[in-house]
Parts: C-alpha cells; structure tokens; sequence
C-alpha cells in the first residue's frame, strides 16, 4: 500500500512537471526576422538558438513523461489493499 502511494503520486509529479516543462518551452522566443544580407541571412543564428532551447526542454518535457509511464507502472506492480 505504501509503495503503491509513493509511487503513484512521483508519477502525478512527474507528469505535472513533463507538462509544466512543454508549457516553458513552447513560450521560448524564436526570431522570425530573417534578412538578407551580404550574401546570407541576418537572424538565422537568433532562430536557430531559439530552435535548439525548444529541442532541449521538449526533450527534457519526453524523458519526464517516460519517467511518468513508469513510475505509473512500478505503482500498478504494488497495488493497493
């Protein structure tokens, strides 16, 4: 029973946070200004580093809800009374 409590509620915390983490990165500013300019784009490094600080928190947001899953699954493997 007491397992399947701790359990259950570092799943609820887990996906609370996956969600929390999916939420900040879809707020990451990503430059849409993009200039020609001497033979290249100006503001593609701008938009690039703001394509890449979603990628790491989206990733982040995946290896949490994965965490979720199976922290889920360790709490139906001690079920409760």
């Amino acid at each position: 029973m007491l397992l399947h409590t701790i359990f259950s509620w570092l799943s609820v915390a887990a996906a609370l946070g996956a969600a929390g983490l999916w939420f900040y990165a879809s707020k990451i500013r990503v430059p849409t200004d993009i200039k020609s300019g001497f033979g290249s784009l100006v503001g593609i490094e701008e938009m690039s580093a703001g394509f890449k600080r979603q990628g790491i928190w989206n990733a982040v947001a995946a290896a949490m809800t994965g965490a979720a899953v199976l922290l889920d699954l360790a709490a139906k493997a001690f079920p409760a009374a």
